[in-house]
Formats: structure tokens, C-alpha cells, sequence
């Protein structure tokens, strides 16, 4: 009675009982898959789930969509001269949220000519 319950999503998303390799980024891992990261499906709730589920769920969903795909369109991405997709490192670092430990360095270029951006 009168207990606090805290859910340990992190815990519960690299639980490797539940993951193939649960600490290695593979977006593969859900192409074909029907999983709902707005807390209708328990394999991943980043937004958590039931009634205290993030209330901006839907604008975050949606910001992100139109931030990365104005980045994606705006910009041809590389890494910095000498630096290997191999080598990155994707250790992560804890706070409020979770983060890489290591700051990824991308290099932006314009991918259209520059007064179509203003």
C-alpha cells in the first residue's frame, strides 16, 4: 500500500534474456517488426507507457521525423578526415538521458546551392 513502482526501462531494453546482443546498436533488429514506440507495445517504450506515458509523445515523434530529414536533405554527411565507421565509439553516457559517452563528429556540406536555404 502506498508504494512507489519504478520501471526500469533501461534494464528491461538490454535485458540479453529478451535481446540478441542487447548492447550493440542494430536497427536491423526490427525491420519487419510491428513494434510501437508509442507504449501500445511492451519490447520498447521510450516515451514509457500507460497513464504516465510521455504526454508529447506524438509532437517528439514528429519533430524528430522532420529535424532528421531536413538534416538528411540539407546536408551531404561524412566523418572527419581519417575516421573509420568502425571505430566509432558508441559507449554511452548516463544522466537525465542517455547519451553517447564519446560526442559523434560529423562533417556537414551544403547539398544545394546556398540561397535555397534562405
Amino acid at each position: 500500500k502506498n508504494a512507489r513502482l519504478l520501471v526500469n526501462a533501461w534494464g528491461m531494453q538490454r535485458d540479453p534474456d529478451v535481446w540478441e546482443r542487447p548492447l550493440e546498436f542494430d536497427p536491423d533488429r526490427f525491420v519487419g517488426s510491428t513494434v510501437d514506440v508509442r507504449g501500445t507495445d511492451f519490447e520498447v517504450i521510450p516515451f514509457g507507457a500507460g497513464r504516465r506515458i510521455c504526454a508529447g509523445v506524438a509532437m517528439g515523434i514528429r519533430m524528430v521525423q522532420l529535424m532528421l530529414a531536413s538534416l538528411i536533405h540539407s546536408f551531404e554527411w561524412s566523418l572527419p578526415e581519417g575516421q573509420l565507421p568502425q571505430n566509432l565509439d558508441m559507449a554511452e553516457a548516463y544522466g537525465l538521458t542517455l547519451q553517447k559517452a564519446v560526442p559523434l563528429l560529423a562533417v556537414p556540406a551544403a547539398r544545394l546551392p546556398h540561397h535555397l536555404y534562405i
